[in-house]
């Protein structure tokens, strides 16, 4: 996969390269890191209104905190979406998180938006309003996080090259499986391999 790096001083020259970045990740079938693309036309879930936007929150937490966020989930099955408002392919598929946490509750499976949005340029509260108002729209009303760190070096720890991307844990903590959309030669995942998945974990 083609990735273009940026040194820091160059940050503010990264937008002469959006045409190109965004082409090549929707060929691809993700975004890459330090991609931004135009924002999708996603509406809301079938039946959604805004009584539930009071139940969508956002909490900003470092690397440390989602890590301890997913260990206190043991017990339950968990399904972690890596998604940014500036990667169109995320918030198409962003729905099926939704349709998951609905189909199963948040009695068996914690579902958990990892925002990458912040990208290191003022504060993460600057990006908040923007990623909320998604949510919002998505009836996201399952544990939302907006990661602190700067995206670039979010990609790194979690080792990935490009979003959408789908972790899914058992009830024992343990990394089940990876869905990324970074290998091109692989098929791109949908949410029905997501719950099929989820389906097997939850019933042993």
């Amino acid at each position: 996969m083609l990735s273009i790096s940026l040194p820091l001083p160059a940050r503010c020259v990264h937008a002469l390269f959006v045409l190109q970045i965004t082409a090549l990740g929707l060929l691809l079938g993700g975004c890459s890191r330090s991609q931004h693309g135009p924002d999708a036309d996603v509406r809301r879930p079938d039946g959604a209104g805004d009584g539930a936007d009071s139940a969508v929150a956002l909490h900003v937490l470092d690397f440390e905190g989602i890590q301890r966020l997913i260990a206190e989930q043991r017990g339950k099955v968990v399904v972690l979406d890596c998604w940014s408002t500036s990667c169109e392919p995320c918030m198409k598929e962003f729905p099926g998180l939704v349709a998951l946490h609905r189909k199963f509750g948040p009695q068996r499976v914690a579902c958990i938006s990892l925002s990458f949005d912040y990208e290191g340029l003022g504060k993460p509260e600057d990006v908040q309003p923007a990623v909320l108002d998604f949510l919002r729209r998505q009836q996201a009303t399952f544990t939302n996080v907006l990661c602190s760190e700067e995206s670039d070096l979010l990609y790194e720890r979690l080792k990935l090259s490009s979003i959408p991307a789908v972790f899914v844990y058992d009830q024992q903590g343990t990394l089940v499986k990876r869905f990324t959309a970074s290998d091109p030669s692989q098929p791109a995942f949908t949410y029905e391999d997501v719950e099929q998945l989820v389906t097997q974990l939850l019933n042993g």
